[in-house]
């Protein structure tokens, strides 16, 4: 059932028993002949039929393969009727001869319109490469093969044949050299291609140096066989589609065994005049002459053309470095730019907070004044209250701005002294346990007695207050806010939990930057400037310390601080800017 799933898979199996067969039959027989030339037609067939199956963006290189395949078939079947029904020898030239001479260029003719899809690198590098191959090959196919079928015995058309064939094995050697060796694609259907391909060439070579010595059945009957059988799975897979689709250009590389075929190539020509002297048949001067000129010019071509590759893979480099150059120089006026840009806004910021405190702790302090007032009416005194509290809110956010200023200029300063941390924590809870409670939530403390921590003691509440006041903040009524303080190994933990609305996973990470704030309170319009939890981290990193965040949203966040006891934190009071 799979290979029928896969026609090229049946196609291949039955191929192989077809041509086990072949060799099972009785020899030289009608029927062992009609065997020979149904597999010759079933490749022909094959081909058009993988062809109109699996639909190649461009059918026609198939269909000359698939004509060239079926002009070697029709030259079979008449070179088995003059053995078995006509019962007498082929003449030369024959009906056969010009069925299977025609067969090699309709071949070739595919295989170079294969090859123009390649890129255009690609073409130019391996036309010259594929040159170099198939003038070497011309070299010793004249010397040792169409030389003495030129001048022997025989008619001028029976020699002409002759020699043709094996100038037809030049002519398909060619396109199978360059489909070769600029491959852009290594699929299945181009594996069963060129194994195809080399069979085929393979058996004509070793039938053209000794034609006389063949009989049908014979082992070379197994190359062109499998030849026809490979051809129709190569055109049967689903892969073939991929050898008519265009590819990018790319530049082959020059391999070891690239490097090694093209030194052979350029051998070629001592190599063959060597066989000659030492056979002592003589010496084909002329055709070495030409051959090892034109072998020496595609060399120079070749050379010429990695050359111009390396001169433009420098041009390129040069270009590059030039571009990322000149992008390094940008970036510094840039980055330069930015630092100016920044001091220039924190200066504004300090001036702007330094000029706006003076003010406020003016209005403050006469709204104190006038508050204490025994004289002033509830609606009076309600007028006031409401500029109290905004007034404080711009008196802390003031302080907030400066504290950020001096920070950003590493002006912040520590006086560090060994405190009960958990009695500071109990004060502080106690003192911003009103707050809590006026918003109807909840407000419980656990800090047992710990160890000392070397700390600012002012700095701490101003942390405490910061993480706390946005706890209170952001849990609804009816919410819970738990302070607890716990010793670990080497350090002080405290932990600040509540049960409100709570920060997205992905905004976690940015939650401690100067300016940040969560999605969820801009969503509910909490007020705020996203400074108390920067400056929180900055208190903490000051101490030696380290803060994070867990959060599940909407329903609870925890903030975890961690400050080194007073014997490692008395090394680390400083500012970690």
């Amino acid at each position: 059932m799979s290979a029928l799933r896969r026609p090229w898979l049946a196609y291949l199996l039955l191929g192989l028993a077809a041509v086990g067969i072949y060799f099972l039959l009785p020899w030289d027989t009608p029927g062992q002949a009609a065997l020979y030339d149904g597999i010759g037609a079933s490749s022909a067939l094959a081909v058009v039929a993988g062809t109109l199956l699996n639909r190649p963006a461009h059918r026609l290189p198939w269909l000359f393969f698939a004509a060239g395949l079926l002009a070697f078939s029709i030259g079979d079947s008449i070179f088995n009727l003059y053995g078995y029904v006509w019962d007498k020898t082929p003449p030369i030239p024959s009906f056969a001869d010009a069925f299977y001479l025609a067969a090699y260029p309709v071949i070739a003719a595919g295989l170079a319109l294969l090859i123009l899809r390649f890129g255009a690198l690609e073409r130019r590098a391996g036309l010259i490469d594929a040159a170099l191959f198939t003038v070497a090959f011309a070299l010793a196919q004249w010397v040792f093969l169409m030389k003495d079928l030129v001048h022997g015995e025989g008619s001028v058309a029976a020699k002409a044949v002759e020699a043709a064939y094996p100038g037809m094995d030049v002519v398909l050697l060619s396109g199978l050299a360059v489909f070769w060796l600029c491959p852009a694609w290594r699929t299945v259907a181009y594996r069963y291609l060129a194994a195809s391909l080399v069979l085929l060439l393979v058996a004509d070579e070793v039938y053209g140096t000794s034609p006389d010595t063949y009989a049908n059945a014979g082992w070379l009957d197994t190359g062109w066989l499998l030849s026809y059988v490979l051809w129709g799975v190569a055109a049967l897979h689903p892969s073939m589609t991929a050898l008519t689709r265009r590819t990018p250009s790319m530049q082959p590389r020059l391999t070891w065994s690239r490097t090694a075929l093209l030194a052979g190539a350029l051998l070629t020509a001592p190599a063959v005049l060597l066989v000659q002297h030492i056979t002592g048949g003589g010496i084909e001067s002329i055709a070495i002459v030409v051959c090892g000129t034109m072998l020496s010019i595609l060399v120079m071509a070749r050379m010429a053309g990695l050359f111009q590759a390396l001169d433009r893979l420098r041009g390129q480099e040069r270009s590059a470095r030039s571009e990322v150059e000149s992008a390094h120089r940008l970036l510094q006026q840039q980055n330069e730019q930015l630092r100016a840009a920044d001091q220039l806004k924190d200066e504004f910021v300090a001036l702007i907070s330094h000029d706006l405190r003076t003010p406020l702790t003016s209005i403050m302090g006469y709204l104190e004044l006038t508050m204490d007032d025994t004289e002033l009416t509830d609606e009076q005194r309600g007028y006031l209250e409401v500029v109290e509290r905004n007034s404080q809110r711009l008196f802390h956010l003031v302080n907030d701005l400066l504290f950020v200023a001096r920070l950003e200029a590493g002006q912040l300063d520590l006086e560090p002294a060994d405190l009960d941390l958990a009695a500071i924590v109990r004060q502080f809870v106690e003192e911003v346990r009103p707050r809590a409670r006026a918003k109807g939530i909840e407000l419980r403390c656990n800090a047992a007695d710990v160890a000392t921590v070397s700390a600012d003691k002012g700095r701490v509440f101003q942390l405490l207050d910061n993480l706390v006041s946005n706890a209170i903040k952001f849990t609804p009524e009816g919410g819970k806010i738990h302070v607890c303080v716990t010793r670990r190994s080497e350090s002080v933990r405290i932990e600040i939990t509540d049960t409100g609305i709570g920060i997205a996973l992905e905004e976690q990470g940015q939650l401690f930057q100067r300016f940040f704030r969560a999605t969820t309170a801009r969503d509910e319009q909490i007020p705020g400037t996203g400074l108390g939890l920067y400056i929180a981290r900055a208190i903490v990193e000051a101490h030696g310390g380290e803060i994070a965040v867990e959060s599940k949203p909407g329903e609870w966040t925890t903030f975890r601080i961690e400050l080194p006891l007073a014997t490692t934190s008395a090394r680390t009071a400083e500012l970690v800017s």
